[in-house]
């Protein structure tokens, strides 16, 4: 009896024994829940940085314009957005290269990508016109002769050209200039035109034709010197009905003025000194139109 209670004893501890086997192994392996240690390629990836990330070899981003403005050989022309712009100065006196007194008649404007055209027709037969085309750092080219054109392009998104205009050695002729460019907003600018009064015709203000792509605002604005004189602005569409007049009762020594336009016909605006004037009086002005 002693003997089989003492099998029955080592029977249960081997039992036991056994268990507590696969209770450890159970411990050891684990399962597939969430206390599972993560795997080397389940680590979150960092919070991508705010900073603009710079390939090596490659310059920071800058918000200053590139060291030429040249488009690349390599890269395809993009179509032009900017429209084609044009006006027409009428009847513009011309000093006398040979006049100490005398000065350039300046007409500036800036185009953006594209050719830039100045043509020259002479109005009276007074002689030839010496004629150049610039930018602010460079002279594109200059001709002398009764009638021209100067031409030019620019890869550049805007570029500022200046056309000099002045009559050869003792000629003073009266021309009429026609500019082409590129632009949204067209603006030129006419330096030491002159604003001397009815009793001097060919010298008394400014004339101009332009076009306008859409309708908006045709905009003059103009200052003559320190002596007010009262003056005349006409607006008139070529070739439809459009008439307008500012003219006011008071004399001034300079225009700011807006008139409402509209596509597509041209518009010619005239600027007058309407006294008699009393000589020479110089006169810068700038037309805008959309």
């Amino acid at each position: 009896m002693e003997n089989r209670s003492r099998l029955v004893v080592i029977a249960l501890i081997a039992v036991l024994a056994l268990l507590g086997g696969f209770a450890a192994g159970a411990l050891l392996t684990g399962g597939g829940g969430s206390g599972a240690s993560p795997s080397p390629g389940a680590v979150a990836s960092e919070t991508p940085s705010e900073e603009p990330s710079i390939e090596p070899g490659s310059e920071a981003p800058s918000d200053e314009p590139s060291a030429t403005d040249e488009a690349s050989p390599s890269a395809e022309p993009s179509p032009s957005v900017v429209p084609a712009a044009t006006i027409t100065l009428h009847s513009l006196f011309l000093d006398a290269k040979d006049n100490p007194d005398g000065a350039d008649r300046v007409i500036t404007w800036k185009s953006a990508t594209g050719g830039v055209k100045a043509e020259v027709a002479t109005v009276s037969p007074m002689g030839d016109v010496v004629m150049c085309l610039k930018t602010p750092t460079k002279t594109l080219g200059c001709r002398t002769a009764g009638s021209g054109k100067l031409t030019a392009k620019t890869t550049k998104p805007s570029e500022t050209f200046i056309l000099t205009l002045r009559g050869d050695g003792i000629a003073q002729p009266i021309v009429d200039v026609t500019l082409s460019f590129q632009a949204n907003k067209p603006k030129v600018t006419i330096e030491n035109a002159r604003f001397d009064g009815t009793a001097y015709p060919d010298t008394n203000g400014i004339q101009a034709t332009v076009t306008p792509r859409r309708d908006g605002k045709l905009g003059v604005t103009a200052d003559w010197g320190g002596h007010p004189f009262t003056y005349e602005i006409d607006v008139i569409e070529q070739g439809g009905p459009g008439n307008l007049t500012y003219a006011p009762d008071q004399g001034s020594v300079g225009t700011d003025v807006d008139f409402a336009v509209t596509a597509a016909n041209p518009w010619k605006v005239v600027l007058q000194n309407t006294e008699e004037g009393f000589g020479i009086t110089p006169m810068n002005a700038v037309i805008t139109w959309p």
